[in-house]
């Protein structure tokens, strides 16, 4: 029970992009109830996607938002660093050097955010 705690904890907290941007991580039951394989896929294909093609940058809220939130799931799913890298990250960096890949994934970051601002996040820098 404490183990459970102490993640949800972890999970409710708000996220500090390394450009000193903090904001609202989508609400601990929500990021429980959405976290999975999948969705961790996705959340890291539009991190690398946003930035890495052109036309579909992030903003630094943006990015906070799409990489607390990666990192809250990667911690629902009980991944290890090196599982996280090896099975999300590593794929998604290998895809982003791919014709295409940018057309592809870019369009889908809009409406990422949209879900995630729907389940409680944020992109407006807080505190």
């Amino acid at each position: 029970m404490i183990r459970l705690l102490a993640c949800l904890a972890l999970i409710a907290t708000p996220a500090l992009a390394d450009g000193a941007v903090t904001v609202k991580l989508p609400s601990a039951e929500a990021v429980a109830k959405a976290a999975s394989a999948d969705f961790l896929t996705r959340l890291v294909m539009a991190n690398v996607a946003g930035m890495n093609c052109p036309g579909y940058a992030l903003s630094d809220g943006e990015w906070a938002l799409i990489t607390g939130t990666a990192d809250k799931v990667a911690a629902a799913l009980k991944l290890d660093t090196g599982t996280y890298d090896d099975q999300f990250y590593a794929p998604a960096f290998a895809a982003i050097d791919q014709p295409g890949t940018c057309d592809a994934e870019g369009p889908k970051i809009a409406p990422l955010i949209d879900r995630l601002r729907s389940m409680g996040g944020g992109t407006d820098p807080i505190g």
